[in-house]
Order: C-alpha cells, then structure tokens, then sequence
C-alpha cells in the first residue's frame, strides 16, 4: 500500500510539474490615461509568452484577434489603494507563435481606477519554470505603479520592454545583448537585474550561475553574455524611469523576463543572418490611428549552403506576417511582407522585434521597428509642449506669406536630410491647401539658429479657416526616436483664418426699341414695286451693385435689322407729285444719321 501511495503522489507531482511548466517570460507596464477623474484611470500593457503545445496559435487565430492564452491573475499584494485587490487575469488574445521555438505569445490592456498618490505594486506569480541550467521554480512579475502626478503637470508613462520570447546563443561565443525600451515620456532609464523575490522569483540575479564575464551596462541597457552551457536560462531584468537627469528615485518599476536558448553544432560557419529591409532598425515609424502600414523584411543569410530556417519575432497587437520567399534575384536573400494598423489605446511605440534563424542554427541580432501611434493632441514635442511662440495666428490677410516659430531658449534645429513636410490645412475639411517640403523647398523653409521661417507663395480663399500641421522628422529625423523627431498635427497649435469678403450681384436689364416708317400705296397707271426698309433698334444697360458703394455704368448697343419687302400698286400720274413730296419730308424727319431709312427703292 506504501509502495502506490509513493507512485501516487510521484505521478501527482508530475502532472503538477507539467502543468506548471508552460511559462516562457512577462512584461508588465502602466500608465495613466485619464487624469481629470478621480479615482484615476490607469491602464495596463500585458505581454506574456507561454508554452506552444498549451495553447496553439494559428494565422487565422491572430486575424481574429479573440484567441486567448495564458491563465493565471495580477494582483496588489499589499500596501494597495482602496478597493483595488486583484486588479485582472493575464489572459490576452494570441498575437504571435513560434512552433520551432515553441512559444505562443500575445498582449492585452485593461484598465482599473486608483486614487491619486499611491506607489504600489501589481504582481502575477505562480509555479514553475521548466528545466533551466541555472535558477528556476516559482516564477514572479512585478510592476510598480505610481499615481503621484509629476512636477511638469503630468502623469507617468512607465517604460515599454520589449524582447524576444526566446533567444539562440551559440555556446562560447559572446554576445552583447540589447534590452529594447520605449518610454514615450522620453525620461532617462536604466536597466538592473530584477532583486527581489516579487520581482524575479526563483531567476533573480543572486540565484543565476553565471559566468563571471556576464555584465549588464546598466546606462547602455547592453548585457554582455559568454554562455558555457548548453540549455534554456530565463533572465530577468528591471527597467526604471527618472524624472530627470539628476533624480534617484524612480517613477516606475517595469519587468521583463525572457529566455536564452544555448546550443552548440560541429559546423564551425557562426555568421549571423542580417536585417536588410526597408526601414532601418529602431527607427520611428510614425501613424495614425486607424492607418496600415505595409512593408517588406529582407534577411540575408551569410553562411554558404545554409537557409531561412526560422523568424523568431514578437508582435504588437494588429499585426500580421506572411511567409518568407527566396528573393528571384538573390537566393541568399528571404522576404515577408509585415502589415501593421495602429489603434487609438496604443498612442505611443510599439515595437515590433524580429530575427532570422539559419538551417545551422545561427540567430541574428534582434532587430525592432518602432510603430508609433500619435494623436495630434499627445505630442511630446518640446515645442509643442512648451507652446513655443509662433506668429501669425488668428485673423490674418489673404495674402499673408511669412510664418515664424520661435525654438527655445538654447535649442536649434537644422535641416534634417530625410524629406518631410510642412502643410497649411483646411480645418474643415482637414485636406492639404498647401504642402512644403523642407528638404527640397528650402526657400520656402528656411531654418535659422534661433527659429523656423516658412514663406508661403500662395493665395489664401476668403473667410477660411486653416492651421499649420508640422509632420514627424521636420526637427529631427525620424531615426532618432526622440521627442523632438515627433510631429506637431495638432490643429489648435497654429489657428489661422482669413477675412470674409463682399459678395457681388450683377443685375442685366434689356429694352428693345424699334422705329417703323409706314407707307401708304397710291395707285398709278403703271405698275411699280416699292421696297421698304424697317430700322430696329435695341437698347441694353447693365447695372452692377455692390454691398459698401453703388456705381452705375449704362450701355447703349443700337443694332440695326434691315427687312425688305416689296409693296405692289397702282399709282396715279396726278399723285406723283405728291409722292415725291411725302418721301422728301421722310428724308427730313427728326431721325437721327443713324436711324434714317434708306431711299426707297423703285423699279419701273
């Protein structure tokens, strides 16, 4: 009986051990989004990746976007705000798979409402690690949340992390591995390794056997790492923001755990797989909510005879992929097209990371383009936050021409050498009136020490109302991902308009007036024909009325219409001498030159 209640509770710990196996790494972060409300409304940004064979992702799955993965909740353990306890489960739609990896991952948001000026912690721990080479057991993720609002008015936006879920490193070579990070406050960071139990769990720096070489720049966010075994670690580190340069104390705390998958091979080629595509790495890709982007990823693979094997990625959420091709004209060369739409809660960088994976083996560096979601209103620009002083605004003449904006005090700009755009806006309408470009129109744009010119060449329509919108890399190239590289779209930043002017009514009057000569038939003992010419003459006058002045202009048209048409009768020889008479008077009547008939024409 012993003896099967042992082989019992053995085969109890089993099914524990399986079942508890399946985590693969976390990130946590938060942020305020509502700070006019009290309580506030905070929201947070979950990422997790656990074990495939749980929970298998597929392509339609992701397009779907309502798989859901993982289990398990985060919770306030103690010192939390009222009414705030469990705060949601890590259960989050699927956004990306690995079956070569055997990873699943995806990320989700929710929100909760805290008081003002707590500093607390949200944590999601459970058991356990799988088989790790060093470390293991109880995993926990542990983010620290603070509703104090900052000396500049605002509230905090911890930072975002983002790793692969798993990375290959080759046993005895070294590596120097980037933490990626985005604080989209633009505060100074700096990456530790995770020192508490809340934190790291059971892979916490005091409980890793690591090489003595392994060194984490704390600055750079840079770990240097010379692996020895072959296995899977799980390495957790912790990423603080600071208010400024100078602070000590921390505005958050935000984890990031993720896996080194070590591996050897008698093939002695180590050339990592490079990134080649369209954007450069950690480059800015700015967009609007509700706007695709579409673009290609080009590995080339540096190792003769060797091939794509596999893309090791991790994906915001409205991501898709497609499945890498042989470029025609390069066999060394693999393709996938990427296509990404921004969503209005992910206002900020979204990073998405990626790396090739050789036949041998061999990973390339991770890789990251930065998607960012601007609204006009959440700028960070530092003169747009600071309202830097721009004139003219409001009411301004139609044909006004000369722009300027102040930088502040002790900063400069100068012509950045990637193409971006200035543009005057209907704000109706929100179309381009006019667009500058500020690499090719330089003397349309003209940037001084101390501040930007913009010289116009157009003509403004009356009574319109337009604003300036500045695009992203106008100050600083997108490259950069700095504050100053984001654009000013705004349309309550640079206001103007243009007076209305006065309408015009043109009122056309005509008036016909004709001039008939009658003659009477007399009869004659011949027989004659008299034609006779009718003059019709029309007056036309045009008056034009103005809303301030009245002016009056009269034209006078005669047009003359000559009709003939023959008169038949007999004539007697006594009245001829009348006749004659009557057509002498005719030709001596009141008619002006003009207005004379012809002599009439006799035909015998």
């Amino acid at each position: 009986m012993k003896s099967v209640d042992i082989l019992l509770i053995f085969f109890i710990v089993l099914i524990v051990r399986i079942s508890c196996s399946h985590f693969r790494g976390s990130m946590i972060t938060w942020r305020v989004i509502n700070s006019t409300s009290n309580p506030l409304v905070v929201e947070i940004l979950q990422r997790h990746a656990w074990n495939y064979t749980w929970w298998p992702c597929t392509n339609t799955h992701i397009s779907a976007g309502n798989y859901m993965i993982g289990s398990g909740s985060i919770v306030c353990p103690s010192s939390c705000p009222p009414n705030v306890s469990t705060l949601s489960s890590v259960t989050v739609p699927c956004t990306g798979y690995n079956q070569i990896e055997s990873y699943v991952s995806g990320e989700g948001r929710f929100t909760f409402r805290v008081a003002p000026n707590y500093r607390f912690r949200a944590v999601f721990t459970s058991s356990a690690w799988f088989s790790l080479v060093t470390g293991g057991g109880t995993w926990s993720v542990s983010t620290e949340i603070n509703t104090y609002i900052r000396p500049n008015g605002r509230y905090n936006q911890a930072p975002i992390v983002t790793m692969l879920p798993v990375i290959r490193l080759r046993r005895y070579l070294s590596y120097n591995i980037k933490i990626n990070v985005a604080d989209n406050d633009f505060d100074r960071y700096t990456c530790i390794w995770s020192n508490t139990s809340q934190e790291c769990g059971g892979i916490c720096r005091s409980a890793l056997n690591l090489p003595a070489s392994t060194f984490l720049n704390e600055t750079s966010c840079i770990l240097h790492f010379v692996p020895a075994a072959v296995g899977f670690y799980a390495v957790a580190f912790t990423v603080l923001d600071f208010e400024n340069d100078t602070s000590t104390t921390s505005l958050s705390r935000v984890p990031i755990q993720f896996i080194f998958n070590v591996w050897d091979s008698n093939v002695t080629c180590s050339l990592k797989p490079i990134y080649i595509g369209d954007a450069p790495a950690d480059q800015c890709i700015f967009v609007e909510p509700g706007q695709n982007i579409t673009m290609f990823i080009r590995i080339k693979i540096q190792c003769p005879n060797a091939t794509l094997a596999n893309v090791i990625g991790v994906y915001p959420a409205g991501f898709t992929q497609s499945t890498p091709f042989t470029d025609p004209y390069d066999t060394t060369i693999y393709s996938f097209k990427v296509s990404y739409t921004g969503n209005a809660n992910q206002v900020g960088q979204n990073l998405f990371c990626f790396a090739g994976v050789d036949s041998i083996g061999n990973q390339g560096d991770s890789n990251c383009l930065r998607f960012t979601v601007q609204l006009a209103a959440e700028s960070r620009n530092t003169l747009y936050i600071n309202n830097a002083t721009h004139f003219p605004t409001g009411l301004v003449s139609k044909y006004q021409s000369n722009w300027t904006l102040i930088y502040p005090t002790g900063t400069t700009f100068v012509r950045p050498s990637t193409e971006a755009l200035i543009r005057f806006k209907i704000t109706s309408t929100q179309q381009d009136f006019v667009t500058y470009n500020v690499v090719k129109q330089t003397t349309n744009v003209n940037y001084l020490s101390d501040r930007l010119i913009i010289s116009s060449t157009v003509v403004f329509n009356p009574g319109q109302n337009y604003y300036i919108s500045i695009d992203p890399g106008v100050f600083l190239p997108i490259s950069t991902c700095l504050r100053d590289s984001m654009g000013i779209t705004d349309k309550l930043f640079w206001p103007f308009n243009t007076a209305s002017e006065p309408s015009t009514t043109v009122t056309t009057t005509t008036t016909s007036r004709s001039s008939t000569t009658t003659l009477l038939n007399r009869t004659v003992p011949t027989l004659r024909t008299f034609i006779t010419q009718t003059t019709q003459t029309t007056q036309t006058k045009t008056t034009t009325f103005l809303t301030t002045t009245t002016s009056l202009s009269t034209t006078i048209k005669q047009i003359h219409v000559f009709s003939s048409f023959p008169i038949s009768g007999i004539v007697d020889d006594e009245d001829d001498n009348q006749h004659i008479e009557s057509y002498e008077r005719l030709q001596h009547s009141s008619f002006n030159d003009s207005e004379k008939p012809r002599p009439l024409l006799l035909e015998v």
